[in-house]
């Protein structure tokens, strides 16, 4: 018979001394439970023209207004627009209402779509700070929590669960059937809902505005180069709603190709974009340091996992981009026999990190492709037609291997110049590099 096995705990970092992890790679969230959270984890970007400042004066602009945040994957744009949206509710002589998380844009939404998602976002949040009792008696949110009640049907359409009271808002006739198309509810009268929801936000709740925060943009794009354009051609009139600040986040270089070439849009966007560059090195010891503390066992000494060399090197080889340096730690320390607890060096990192994403390409790509994707290592960001010059291997055979590399994540589309694609490979596989 076998012994009986060990108690398991949750904690993978219970050995170092600390009650969570502290190299979590989530955004910092808004709330004010334990753990990491925009409330004590946050750690402000500085220097000239700091992007906080411009996010501030942003929003001061009284009566709303429209802005896009770019950055490259992995820097914190989440997390940068989560501290503002809390700092606004929060920390303002009269604050801004935001919902509780981010709006996740899909890529076959509409406008109408998008209206919708608003509309159950606001009114969530809404809820929150009402009694239940007095959430029962409102008849608008009550309409609204019908009206944002959709299923998707076999047949691609949508169908409403609308109550007989919230026909009545909609100014249909109570002896309708309950089940509804969405597409007897006009854009404009989503539209209207969303006036009337931010007036409560306003005159009952007691703040000067609201606070949209969108996110996934890329996805829009991935979907069809001009899908992204039509999707703001397509919001633009819902998105000039008075009292509302629409944060949109996407990738580096949005504003330039989205929104500039569409001059109706372009009208009614914040002047410029604001764009995130990498935290410095001091800025992210910080940050890890402060993590450290905040998790820290009470009354239990605690060790760091990893030299401070390590970050530093991880920095560079990531350019930055702290979420990749995160990622890159929790990958080291998850490998370790459960009996160590010593602080790695830069060297014993080094050699681990190589070992694990050798074996992950091995156990996933075939010979041949492990010949192209090495040289797309060392290349960093490339062309087919390079790539194809650097292994000898024909464009047709290129394509293919990059076709399978994409489905893995191994590499990833930049940006298109002319007619030239130009690919980059995933910077977690920096140390194969060296």
């Amino acid at each position: 018979m076998e012994p009986p096995p060990e108690l398991l705990t949750q904690n993978l970092w219970e050995r170092y001394g600390f009650a969570g992890n502290p190299f979590d790679t989530s955004p910092l969230p808004i709330n004010y439970g334990q753990g990491l959270s925009v409330v004590n984890a946050y750690v402000p970007r500085t220097g000239l023209a700091a992007p906080g400042d411009l996010m501030r004066n942003f929003l001061r602009n009284p009566g709303g207004g429209r802005i896009v945040v770019e950055g490259e994957p992995g820097v914190g744009k989440t997390t940068f627009v989560n501290y503002h949206r809390y700092e606004w509710e929060l920390h303002a002589k009269r604050g801004l209402l935001s919902p509780v998380s981010p709006i996740s844009v899909e890529k076959s939404w509409s406008g109408k779509d998008f209206v919708l998602a608003l509309l159950n976002s606001l009114a969530s949040r809404i809820r929150l700070d009402k009694r239940p009792a007095a959430v029962a008696k409102d008849e608008l949110l009550q309409e609204v929590a019908a009206i944002t009640g959709v299923r998707r049907e076999k047949d691609g359409g949508f169908g409403l669960n609308v109550s007989a009271p919230a026909l009545g808002g909609l100014g249909l006739s109570r002896s309708r059937k309950e089940s509804l198309k969405a597409t007897e509810i006009s854009l404009l009268h989503l539209r209207e809902y969303l006036t009337r929801l931010v007036a409560k936000a306003r005159d009952e709740l007691g703040f000067g505005g609201v606070i949209f925060h969108l996110e996934n943009m890329e996805l829009l794009r991935q979907k069809d180069g001009r899908a992204l354009r039509e999707f703001f051609e397509d919001i633009r009139d819902s998105i000039q709603e008075p009292h509302v600040y629409f944060v949109f986040v996407g990738y580096r270089g949005m504003f330039q190709q989205v929104i500039v070439p569409a001059p109706r849009v372009r009208s009614i966007f914040f002047d410029l974009p604001l764009d995130l560059e990498p935290l410095s090195r001091e800025q992210v010891h910080a940050i890890i340091l402060r993590r450290y503390e905040l998790l820290a066992a009470p009354g239990k000494n605690w060790i760091k996992p990893i030299e401070d060399a390590v970050i530093g090197h991880f920095y560079e080889a990531f350019a930055g981009r702290i979420r990749y340096v995160m990622n890159a730690v929790t990958s080291l320390i998850s490998h370790l026999p459960d009996s160590y607890a010593g602080t790695l060096t830069l060297a014993q990192a080094a050699e681990i990190l190589k070992a694990i994403q050798q074996s992950e390409i091995k156990a996933r790509l075939t010979t041949a492709e492990i010949e192209v994707f090495q040289a797309a290592i060392r290349l960093r960001r490339f062309t087919p037609t390079a790539l194809a010059q650097a292994t000898g291997k024909s464009k047709q055979l290129i394509q293919k291997h990059l076709s399978k590399l994409q489905e893995l994540g191994f590499v990833y589309p930049a940006e298109k110049s002319g007619r030239s694609q130009f690919y980059e490979r995933e910077p977690r596989f920096s140390f194969l590099a060296s």
